[in-house]
């Protein structure tokens, strides 16, 4: 069976009333860091009073809305499909509110505004956690073309989350080449959120982010997807560096198979992904394509935990 595997961004409040032209505040929902990746899958659903049967972890805290007569299992649709862009496995449902806002309307008439919420915990399995979006050791190696072999550079442990717990430096310039190369263009470093970021969201998807400060555009994001929900691009622009355009691309399995970027329009460096037997990342190459050929520049190797470890 062919494993599809998604690549795409989950933040806010999902709305029922349909796609915006609009940007608006970024919340963020999620209760934990551990990683989990978007799907097409059945989610279930908990109502109060059910609980789940095996161990679970909480995603996020998550809510839809709907206009006053929005009925209540659109609402539950709408939990159910903002959950499995946090690659959830059930939803448990918790309250359902009615709320409103009263304004003057353009002939200066008073009116209420009404519509409904409906919020739910996302959680997933712990025996669906996929170890394969959890590495817990990188060796980068650096190419060195006079013996054409690779170098050791860097050595980085992770938590489960992701984040760098051990750090060793085997290289002068390790660390310029792990953050220009490597570390810029993580999931976790493009999926950087807090105060000042906004979005946008077309068909249950973000298509746009942008980050303001002082009241001036620092960042802005788009977001393209594929047939499949994939994410195809991403074109980023910001007030202190260059534009830059990173694309993906999928093999037969549906897995990321390459990733190109480039900078000001112009080619910079590309990934390539090899998979072991269990269908992890457990090497990933990069070129330098700035140049007249396709050069060889850094090669990362992984190892991931288990679900005994975490």
């Amino acid at each position: 069976m062919k494993k599809t595997v998604l690549v795409a961004l989950a933040w806010s409040t999902f709305s029922l009333v349909g796609c915006t032209s609009s940007l608006y505040p970024e919340i963020d929902e999620r209760l934990t860091t551990i990683p989990t990746q978007p799907h097409n899958n059945e989610i279930e659903v908990l109502f109060r009073g059910e609980w789940p049967q095996e161990e679970y972890i909480k995603l996020a805290a998550i809510e839809v809305h709907g206009g006053e007569n929005t009925a209540y299992i659109d609402l539950v649709r709408g939990l159910q499909m903002k959950a499995r862009r946090y690659g959830a496995d059930a939803v448990m449902v918790q309250e359902n509110n009615l709320t409103g806002d009263v304004y003057s309307n353009r002939v200066g008439n008073i009116e209420t505004a009404r519509w409904s919420i409906l919020s739910a915990i996302a959680i997933k399995y712990r025996k669906n956690l996929d170890t394969g979006l959890m590495p817990k050791h990188q060796q980068v190696e650096v190419y060195d073309p006079a013996t054409n072999t690779f170098q050791p550079v860097l050595t980085l442990a992770f938590t489960p989350n992701g984040e760098i717990q051990e750090k060793e430096e085997l290289h002068e310039n390790a660390a310029a080449m792990y953050n220009n190369y490597i570390g810029k263009y993580t999931m976790q470093n493009l999926r950087q959120s807090g105060a000042g970021w906004s979005h946008r969201m077309q068909e249950g998807y973000v298509v746009e982010r942008q980050l303001h400060r002082d009241g001036m555009l620092q960042k802005s994001m788009e977001f393209d997807y594929d047939t499949f929900r994939r994410l195809k691009r991403i074109r980023i622009k910001s007030l202190k560096d260059m534009s830059e355009e990173i694309n993906y691309a999928y093999d037969e399995e549906g897995r990321l198979s390459q990733r190109t970027i480039l900078r000001s329009d112009r080619p910079y460096i590309q990934e390539e992904y090899i998979y072991d037997t269990s269908g992890k990342a457990n090497q990933v190459l990069i070129y330098n394509i700035n140049l007249y050929e396709k050069l060889p520049l850094l090669r990362s190797t992984y190892t991931y935990y288990t679900l005994e470890e975490i």
